[in-house]
């Protein structure tokens, strides 16, 4: 159901790993301790899956691979902290999201 579950999705906040959670209208992914202990142990942030997959795909489209499978099966982690995130592939590459360079929301980098 999850494509980026199984602890790939660690919070730098405080440590703790997100998981997915179904919303009305889409998957998206939340630290567990927040989810668990609160505000005053972690930041509130969710990530829409469909923005990750979005994102892995443009990644590997701009880099010639070809996905056969998973798109799970090309990242190595992700990290999340100050409500952005960077994801890390198997073969050393990275993409950033919301590195906080613009104050007019979202910018990606390859």
């Amino acid at each position: 159901m999850y494509q980026f579950g199984n602890g790939k999705i660690l919070c730098l906040e405080c440590g703790g790993k997100f998981r997915g959670k179904q919303l009305r209208t889409h998957n998206s992914y939340t630290c567990t301790t927040y989810q668990k202990q609160g505000k005053d142990a972690c930041t509130n942030f969710t990530i829409k899956e469909t923005d990750i997959i979005h994102i892995v795909e443009t990644h590997l489209k701009l880099k010639g691979v070809r996905v056969e499978g998973s798109l799970c099966e090309h990242v190595l982690r992700i990290e999340v902290k100050d409500r952005g995130f960077k994801i890390y592939y198997l073969d050393g590459s990275n993409s950033i999201v919301n590195d906080h360079s613009s104050e007019y929301g979202v910018k990606f980098k390859y």
